[in-house]
């Protein structure tokens, strides 16, 4: 039992994702540095979706007369599913495509009757007016969505779920502008793969991290870099363990984490941000913060994180001959 529980425990941590070589970065440096390490704190991504982000969706109603009319446009079973108790308590995505369904059907009716003309015109300009704050109902507090708005420090697992969540993003975008029998059938799968990936919650938790760790590096670099001792325009002990961090671990496991992730956020919020963008929602800073590239943004912010400590290395390599050469 012994020998199985053991082989159970191996085949668990070979399946477990790494963590972030983000985390051992200062601590491994400074020991190169051979001083103490810098205290990195990595605070916890507020939590946003929900209330907090919620609007109000008008209610677009008709009589029963009405109702009873607008079945000769094969209307009658969809408005009756809508006031269905299960209809009335339809979580968010269910309610988007409910009213991307009813809008088609709306669009495609041309009844004869010219009162009946007028209120069918006047339910697609209402429906019409409503659709962008259901999806956004959808965006900001279906399950999927807020799965991936709260923080989540779990390690990103290879980085999957990347295309699944930018097809799901182009669909909804896609569904507000029209009817497409196929985006809507996948639509409750893609969310579900969204929810249990949680690509944009770890990944947004991840460039905070990221954030934090670069900073407290470049600062090291910046403290310790000129102490580094160069004899005769060649670099010192110290300098040449230094030189060889930077290709084994940096080059090696850093860098490549940092290019995925940079990679990973061009995708997530190129798609994500032109959707919400478009979509109307509440004056909440946090809502760009953790969805856009903006400067001002988490992305901006790291990026810019990232700018200053490639520049610190570039300026650290660039004495007595740290640099590699021909």
């Amino acid at each position: 039992m012994k020998w199985l529980a053991l082989a159970l425990a191996l085949l668990l941590a070979a399946c477990s994702p790494a963590p972030s070589p983000l985390n051992q970065y200062p601590q491994r440096l400074a020991n190169v540095f051979d001083v103490k390490a810098p205290a990195v704190s990595l605070p916890l991504l507020a939590n946003g979706g929900g209330r907090q982000w919620a609007l109000t969706v008008p209610e677009v109603t008709v009589n029963v007369k009405q109702a009873y009319a607008l079945r000769h446009c094969n209307l009658l079973g969809l408005i009756s599913e809508r006031n269905a108790p299960l209809g009335k308590t339809a979580p968010p995505s269910q309610r988007f495509l409910y009213e991307v369904k009813l809008l088609a059907a709306l669009k495609a009716c041309q009844p004869q009757d010219e009162s009946l003309q007028q209120l069918v015109q006047q339910l697609v300009s209402e429906k019409s007016a409503s659709l962008p704050l259901v999806a956004w109902r959808l965006v900001s507090d279906d399950e999927a969505f807020r799965a991936n708005w709260r923080h989540d420090r779990a390690p990103l697992k290879a980085f999957a779920g990347i295309q699944n969540a930018q097809t799901l993003f182009s669909d909804i975008s896609a569904l507000l502008k029209g009817d497409d029998e196929k985006r809507q059938a996948r639509l409750e799968d893609e969310l579900g793969d969204f929810e249990n990936s949680r690509i944009l919650a770890r990944l947004n938790q991840q460039l905070s991290d990221g954030i934090h760790s670069l900073n407290a590096v470049t600062t090291l670099i910046k403290r310790q870099g000129p102490k580094l001792v160069c004899i005769h325009g060649h670099p010192g002990s110290q300098a040449k363990r230094v030189r060889d961090f930077f290709f084994s671990y940096y080059g090696k496991q850093v860098q490549p984490y940092l290019g995925q992730l940079v990679a990973t956020d061009r995708a997530l919020k190129g798609s994500l941000w032109p959707l919400i963008a478009h979509l109307p929602h509440p004056k909440d800073p946090n809502i760009a913060f953790l969805a856009s590239q903006q400067p001002d943004s988490l992305s901006g912010q790291f990026m810019a994180a990232l700018h200053r400590h490639t520049h610190a290395w570039q300026q650290l390599l660039g004495r007595c001959g740290l640099a590699p050469g021909p």
